[in-house]
């Protein structure tokens, strides 16, 4: 079927929300890291219309878009459907909030010590910019995204109880796209910590982690 190439950084979220799809799929990709600063193979490859991860390029197509490349995977490779035709509408709504919803507060939970760990001024200030604010601006706003991250882990973990996966028995888009915020929480250990009051969510979790 061709070689799969993803273009993306290791801790990036939406990159693991691909390879989730990717290894449910049992299909098999080279990863290659892009660096924040220079884009040129990523310029090259979408020919200048996308400078962002994850990419994937696979028997000349080149997809872009964490959403569109698994909608465009489950359509190359039916076998192990992740969006039901059932579903779709509510897999799109589900996405749409885990991006833009879900993954904020853990955004502000994670990134400040991220950025001050990795001792590199000019990926601090690129990613400061990227968001719209500093990482003490971040920090400031901790405890009210700490009580909002709570609200929306408590609401997946009633959704869990008694099921395997989010939508019931099988994986599904979903899955990826609710445990992809996660997989970023996971970065910062201490506040990881707080999905211990959360039993559903934490069996899930590992569930869609362990996937091979």
């Amino acid at each position: 079927m061709g070689e799969i190439n993803l273009y993306q950084y290791p801790i990036s979220p939406f990159s693991e929300k691909v390879r989730r799809v990717l290894t449910y799929k049992h299909l098999k990709w080279h990863p290659i890291d892009c660096h924040y600063e220079d884009k040129t193979n990523l310029l090259a490859l979408t020919k200048g219309a996308w400078t962002r991860v994850p990419v994937l390029e696979w028997d000349g197509a080149v997809v872009y878009n964490s959403a569109d490349i698994i909608k465009w995977i489950d359509r190359k490779v039916p076998a192990n459907r992740v969006i039901p035709d059932d579903s779709r509408l509510l897999i799109e709504l589900l996405d749409n909030w885990a991006d833009n919803t879900f993954f904020m507060p853990i955004l502000f939970l994670t990134i400040p010590d991220l950025l001050d760990a990795a001792g590199d001024a000019k990926l601090k200030a690129n990613r400061e910019q990227l968001i719209g604010m500093t990482t003490a601006q971040m920090r400031e706003r901790q405890a009210p995204m700490k009580e909002q991250l709570a609200g929306y882990l408590r609401m997946i973990d009633d959704q869990l109880a008694g099921r395997d996966f989010f939508l019931g028995k099988s994986f599904t888009m979903a899955d990826a796209s609710l445990y992809h915020p996660l997989f970023f929480l996971a970065l910062n250990p201490s506040n990881f910590s707080m999905m211990k009051d959360f039993k559903n969510v934490t069996r899930w979790y590992e569930r869609i982690r362990d996937i091979a």
